[in-house]
């Protein structure tokens, strides 16, 4: 059984790090965050929380953390719309606040076409691993463990 832990205020941010080392999986208490700041809850003022979760998880070597909720239950274009936000700066999940966000939730999670198929095409044209350019872009390493990041993010959620 997995122990997730919800950082829901200032103090439990200062602490992600070690928060982390003690648990499975990080989420983000965003409502309840906002509310202990006294700020928005918006993606300017939260930016650097989702941000510092994303790098105490990595240096953790857990999995990206879930994200907080988005509050309107019957839009799912601000449920994708706020998941595809999260996937973008490493969040890995959303927690939701109703069945008919799960959709669109998966949705703004999965990888877009466009970059599953520049990832294939990294990937099958640096099948040998040696560094080259691909599309015009130079592929080394880095560039192809993102491709595969991509890859996997995309058959995680094809058939999770």
């Amino acid at each position: 059984m997995a122990l997730i832990a919800l950082v829901e205020t200032a103090a439990g941010l200062s602490a992600a790090e070690e928060i982390a080392g003690a648990c499975d999986r990080l989420a983000f208490g965003s409502v309840d965050f906002a509310a202990d700041l006294g700020c928005a809850h918006s993606r300017d003022a939260l930016l650097l929380a989702r941000s510092r979760l994303v790098l105490a998880a990595r240096l953790a070597g857990k999995a990206p953390p879930i994200d907080g909720v988005t509050l309107s239950v019957k839009d799912d274009d601000a449920v994708e719309d706020d998941a595809r936000y999260a996937a973008a700066l490493g969040l890995g999940g959303k927690l939701l606040i109703h069945p008919a966000q799960v959709a669109a939730a998966r949705r703004g999670l999965a990888p877009a076409a466009e970059d599953i198929a520049w990832a294939e095409r990294i990937v099958a044209g640096s099948a040998d691993g040696a560094a080259r350019a691909v599309d015009g872009i130079m592929v080394d390493a880095p560039v192809l463990a993102r491709a595969h990041h991509i890859l996997q993010r995309r058959d995680r959620l094809t058939n999770g």
